[in-house]
């Protein structure tokens, strides 16, 4: 389910939202904890809107479904924390959705469109209402949300204990 973290940021990014003396120490948390699962990470001092990878993901959807949106997430995920990709960019969007079977011109013309915007909107809404305020977040089907890093151990805990309530 697509959410949007930070839609204030603009094109350009702009800085964590923490002060700059805590990023060591916050980037070492995170790549600590994406190595108890495997993902190398290089996590970027700054955030970008990801709104247009967002919506360019429902046109996968619709075309390719949603393995394939998955698949794309994953990429540009991999851009972001592995490349410190600026995923707010045509250059880092377009080729990655080429990938994925989505003409550079089918995005764009979504894009001008605003083609999935609403879905998107309605995306972000239902995350709230399920409790999503931070990424990773995982649920089950109509309970709330478990939000934010874990030892994949306290993961599980918490995902069986939110599907008990």
């Amino acid at each position: 389910m697509p959410y949007e973290l930070h839609p204030e940021t603009p094109a350009e990014g702009a800085p964590k939202p923490f002060p700059p003396e805590q990023w060591p120490a916050v980037r070492a948390r995170l790549q600590r904890l994406a190595q108890t699962v495997g993902l190398p990470i290089d996590p970027p001092q700054r955030n970008f809107n990801s709104r247009y990878a967002l919506e360019t993901g429902e046109l996968i959807r619709d075309a390719h479904g949603d393995d394939a949106a998955g698949a794309f997430h994953h990429d540009v995920s991999r851009a972001f924390f592995t490349e410190q990709a600026n995923i707010s960019t045509p250059e880092i969007i377009l080729p990655i959705a080429e990938r994925h079977g989505a003409s550079a011109a089918a995005v764009e013309e979504a894009w001008a469109e605003r083609r999935y915007a609403i879905r998107v909107d309605d995306f972000i809404e239902s995350a709230q209402v399920a409790g999503v305020s931070g990424v990773p977040a995982m649920a089950w089907p109509h309970r709330r949300a478990v939000v934010g890093m874990a030892e994949p151990d306290q993961l599980v805990a918490m995902l069986l204990r939110s599907a008990e309530t």
